[in-house]
């Protein structure tokens, strides 16, 4: 046992720096999870929530302007996609010409999907304001534009949340058209 004034024996700085950068580089890994866990294009859109979940999406559920809906993917065999909670979906709806134009190809109808993890440290996203049409995270604040593609509108977060691209389905069901465009969880680009 080391003394006052004394470094614990095989105890030094680097060793300290070392052990921290090993044990994020493995912690980045858990973030990801497996990738059969995250929507992948041709999954629907089911509601995740509330009496109604399990029901499809579809842009009659979904009014201009409405509340944020925490949506669910499943698989064309029936087998919903949430072993990992960033495979946690957030759809809002906002008038079609208030979509940005890089974002368009996207949405559906104004209907945009994002990942509902905060990219600052991992909180979910859970605020929508009708007014400014931000989301927000209660956690430190951080609020994002979803008709910008995520884009940050107030930090401490600096990266946008990653955006779901959407398809059209059969009687106006929404299908996913694409993995997430960045990556979900705490760190995202």
């Amino acid at each position: 046992m080391a003394r006052e004034g004394q470094r614990a024996p095989g105890l030094d700085r680097r060793s300290v720096v070392m052990g921290a950068v090993a044990c994020c580089a493995a912690g980045g890994a858990a973030f990801a999870g497996p990738e059969d866990t995250l929507p992948q294009k041709g999954d629907r859109l089911v509601l995740a929530d509330g009496a109604k979940a399990g029901q499809a999406v579809t842009l009659d559920g979904l009014p201009v302007g409405g509340e944020l809906i925490e949506a669910v993917a499943v698989d064309p065999q029936g087998v919903r996609r949430e072993g990992s909670r960033f495979s946690k979906i957030i759809l809002v709806r906002v008038a079609p010409d208030q979509v940005a134009e890089d974002q368009r190809a996207h949405a559906v109808e104004g209907v945009v999907a994002l990942s509902g993890v905060c990219t600052h440290q991992g909180c979910t996203i859970s605020g929508w304001n009708h007014e400014t049409k931000r989301l927000s995270c209660f956690c430190h604040h951080s609020e994002f534009l979803p008709a910008e593609g995520g884009r940050v509108a107030k930090g401490p977060a600096r990266k946008r949340l990653p955006v779901l691209p959407l398809a059209r389905g059969e009687g106006g069901a929404l299908m996913v058209a694409g993995g997430f465009i960045g990556k979900p969880g705490p760190g995202a680009a």
